[in-house]
């Protein structure tokens, strides 16, 4: 008798990674992760127009507003300044990304770094992350870049679980995605692949499978 055939799902569910990690300790912020990154391959769609804010001004302003995304100018933030925390609080769940200019960092982090700042959506720059751009950014460039950034960070119960694709995208795409990751949190790890207990791969909808060959120095 035939296994039973995978059920079809009405979305396209995303890709997902469990590594659980082991002899870390998390107490030493040297062996923390907690970073953006950029994957090789855009996960289809994850990230809509209206999800994304960008702190800006000038033709850069212009621009963006061409391109359809919400922007906030220094005279916008400014006006918020005068809000109540609600309506401040209300800016930040607003959004899933906001993206600042690097000379108008100053400016948001006086408006609403308290609020950014609890749910980790306060623009990092590089080499932790990439929502600052220069006042002279490709604006272009940038945007494609936008559906490759993730987070990847290290709970303190020793797991790291993050989405790598969507199940539409193609195998290869989905494997280079992968590898980037494993190969950035094993190089990241102070002991590397000893530090990678198990490694699991699910769909949204699906159970999680284990990756057995973890790479753990075994010969």
């Amino acid at each position: 008798m035939e296994g039973k055939p995978e059920k079809v799902r009405k979305f396209d569910e995303t890709v997902d990674i469990v590594i659980n990690v082991r002899d870390v300790d998390i107490k030493n912020p040297n062996n923390r992760i907690d970073q953006e990154f950029l994957l090789p391959h855009p996960i289809k769609k994850s990230l809509p127009k209206e999800k994304i804010c960008f702190i800006v001004k000038d033709d850069m302003e212009i621009s963006l507003k061409e391109m359809g995304y919400d922007i906030i100018n220094p005279g916008m933030l400014d006006d918020l300044q005068k809000q109540s925390k609600k309506e401040k609080k209300a800016v930040a769940n607003k959004y899933d990304y906001f993206v600042a200019r690097a000379d108008l960092m100053r400016n948001l982090a006086k408006v609403l770094a308290r609020f950014l700042g609890q749910q980790g959506k306060m623009p990092r720059p590089q080499p932790k992350g990439f929502g600052v751009i220069r006042p002279n950014e490709n604006l272009e460039a940038y945007i494609a870049k936008l559906n490759r950034i993730i987070k990847i960070s290290m709970k303190k119960n020793l797991i790291i679980q993050l989405k790598f694709g969507k199940k539409s995208q193609e195998y290869n795409e989905l494997k280079e995605n992968l590898d980037s990751i494993l190969s950035f949190v094993k190089n990241t790890l102070p002991n590397g692949n000893n530090n990678i207990n198990s490694i699991y791969i699910k769909t949204t909808m699906g159970k999680a499978v284990r990756v057995e060959d973890t790479g753990k120095g075994r010969r």
